[in-house]
């Protein structure tokens, strides 16, 4: 998690890593989203790494964005 300060010290934004959940694993997808930020915005980040995101919720126990998606073997 990157938490970004102002010169007052107040918190101004905090980025969360995603997750790519398949099968019941979650797998880091490589990229950071601000927690305040819609699930679209995670799918478009996703779906510009070539992911085909089907839910996407914030899990404040893990303080991540996680995604789910079928995975298809086939699909590479």
């Amino acid at each position: 998690m990157i938490v970004s300060l102002n010169q007052g010290g107040r918190v101004v934004s905090r980025a969360c890593p995603v997750l790519i959940e398949m099968d019941q694993l979650r797998l880091p997808a490589g990229i950071d989203v601000p927690s305040r930020a819609e699930p679209a915005e995670v799918s478009l980040a996703l779906r510009e790494r070539g992911w085909s995101p089907y839910r996407i919720w914030f899990d404040a126990r893990a303080g991540a964005w996680v995604a789910a998606i079928i995975y298809r073997p086939d699909a590479a």
